[in-house]
C-alpha cells in the first residue's frame, strides 16, 4: 500500500489526503503543496488491540488520523514542527521535534502505544527512510 500524501487545504482548512491534482473534496480549493520537504509518519501496529485511528497534530494544528499500520507523508516547508499524536481518551504522548532545512529535507517518525500501569502514552520516535514500510 502506499503512503498517503495528507495536507490542509488553504482555503478551508480541511485535512485532507490528495490524490494527483484533486481540489479540497469540501470547498473545491485548488491544493498547492509546499515542496520543501516532507515528514514521514508510520504508525506501527498496536499490541493492544487498538485500531482507532491516532489524531495528529503538527505545530498545534490538526493534520487529521493514521490508521493502525498506515504510512502517510506530510508536505511542509523548510522550518521547525512539533507533532504530537493522541487517541481516542490517550493524550499523553512523548512529542517529537523534526527540522525541515536544505540539508535535512525529510524526517521520518514512527508512532506507537505504549502499554502504562494507570494510562498509555504514545511514542513518537525519530526513524530513517530504511526504517519505515516499503510503500
Amino acid at each position: 500500500m502506499a503512503a498517503l500524501w495528507r495536507t490542509k487545504c488553504p482555503a478551508c482548512g480541511q485535512a485532507i489526503d490528495v490524490v494527483g491534482n484533486n481540489p479540497c473534496p469540501k470547498c473545491g480549493g485548488k491544493i498547492a503543496l509546499p515542496t520543501d520537504g516532507f515528514i514521514q509518519i508510520y504508525r506501527m501496529g498496536s499490541p493492544l488491540g487498538i485500531a482507532a485511528g491516532f489524531g495528529i497534530y503538527i505545530n498545534n494544528v490538526p493534520i487529521g488520523y493514521v490508521a493502525n499500520k498506515q504510512t502517510i507523508k506530510i508536505p511542509v516547508n523548510f522550518g521547525t514542527y512539533n507533532i504530537h499524536i493522541t487517541c481516542g481518551m490517550i493524550r499523553r504522548c512523548e512529542d517529537i521535534t523534526v527540522q525541515i532545512t536544505e540539508n535535512n529535507r525529510f524526517a521520518y517518525v514512527k508512532a506507537h502505544i505504549k502499554p502504562g500501569f494507570i494510562s498509555n502514552t504514545i511514542i513518537c520516535e525519530n526513524s530513517s527512510a530504511n526504517d519505515m514500510p516499503q510503500v
